[in-house]
C-alpha cells in the first residue's frame, strides 16, 4: 500500500512537471509572435509619419508695397496678426485650406521672425528651393505691425462678381484683381481694395449692369463668381 502511495504521488509530480514544462514553453512562441505582429505596427506608424508633408519655403510676390497681410485663420473674414513685406522667404506649415469663396490659403511662418506666423493667400506665395539665398535687402526686411486703414475715399458699395469675357474695357485681358466700375464714380485705372480682401484691385472694365456707387469683381470661374454672389461692403478708392 505504501508503494502504490508512492508511485501515485510521483505520477502526479510527473504530470504537474510536464505541465509546467508546457506553460514556460507558450512564453518564447507568444513573444516570437508578438515579434512577428511588431514590425507591421512599426510600418504603419512610419507610414502616418510618412503621410504628414514636410514644411516648404516660399517668398511673397505680388503685394507690392502693402506687403502680405497675415490672419489668425484661412480666410478674409479672420482679423490680420502682422504684415510681412514683399520678397521675404517665409516657411510654409500646413494647407492649403479653402475659404469661403473657394481660395486656397496657407498657415506660413516668417524666417525673419517665427512669433509672427498666420495665414496666406497662395496667391502670394511662390516655391523657393531652401538653398536659394535672400537680396540683402530682403534679409534685412523686418515683419511689420498690421498696416493702418488704407487712404483714399471710402464707401459703401454694391459687390458683384461676373466671370465672362476676355478683355476688358480698357483692352487688358480680364483676370483675377480686375473690377468693373462705373467711371462716374470711380475712374478707370484707379487701384481699390474691397472690405475682405487682401489684394489691391485694378479698375480696368465696365459693364451695363455697373452703375454708381457698385463694383463688380471678376472671377476666374463661373462656381467662385456664384459663390460671391452679390455682397454690400466697404470700398477705399487709394490715393
Amino acid at each position: 500500500m505504501t508503494q502504490v502511495v508512492a508511485l501515485m504521488r510521483s505520477l502526479a509530480f510527473a504530470t504537474a512537471l510536464v505541465a509546467l514544462n508546457l506553460l514556460v514553453g507558450l512564453g518564447p512562441m507568444q513573444s516570437q509572435t508578438a515579434a512577428a505582429a511588431s514590425p507591421d505596427l512599426v510600418d504603419s506608424d512610419a507610414d502616418d509619419v510618412a503621410d504628414t508633408p514636410d514644411p516648404w519655403q516660399a517668398r511673397v510676390t505680388g503685394t507690392g508695397a502693402l506687403g502680405l497681410r497675415i490672419r489668425s485663420g484661412p480666410g478674409p473674414s479672420y482679423p490680420v496678426t502682422a504684415t510681412i513685406p514683399e520678397g521675404t522667404r517665409v516657411d510654409v506649415l500646413e494647407g492649403p485650406s479653402s475659404d469661403s469663396q473657394g481660395h486656397e490659403w496657407y498657415r506660413v511662418s516668417s524666417r525673419a521672425r517665427s512669433s509672427a506666423s498666420g495665414w496666406s493667400y497662395a496667391s502670394y506665395l511662390v516655391e523657393v528651393e531652401s538653398g536659394d539665398s535672400d537680396p540683402p535687402q530682403v534679409a534685412s526686411a523686418r515683419v511689420a505691425a498690421p498696416p493702418a486703414a488704407p487712404s483714399g475715399r471710402s464707401f459703401t458699395a454694391r459687390v458683384t462678381a461676373y466671370a465672362h469675357g476676355t478683355r476688358t474695357a480698357s483692352g487688358t485681358p480680364v483676370r483675377w484683381g480686375v473690377v468693373a466700375v462705373d467711371p462716374k464714380v470711380i475712374p478707370l485705372g484707379s487701384r481699390i481694395m474691397i472690405e475682405g480682401f487682401d489684394n489691391v484691385f485694378v479698375a480696368e472694365d465696365t459693364g451695363g449692369g455697373v452703375h454708381g456707387n457698385q463694383v463688380d469683381i471678376y472671377f476666374p470661374d463661373v462656381a467662385s463668381a456664384l459663390r460671391f454672389g452679390v455682397q454690400t461692403r466697404t470700398i477705399t478708392v487709394l490715393n
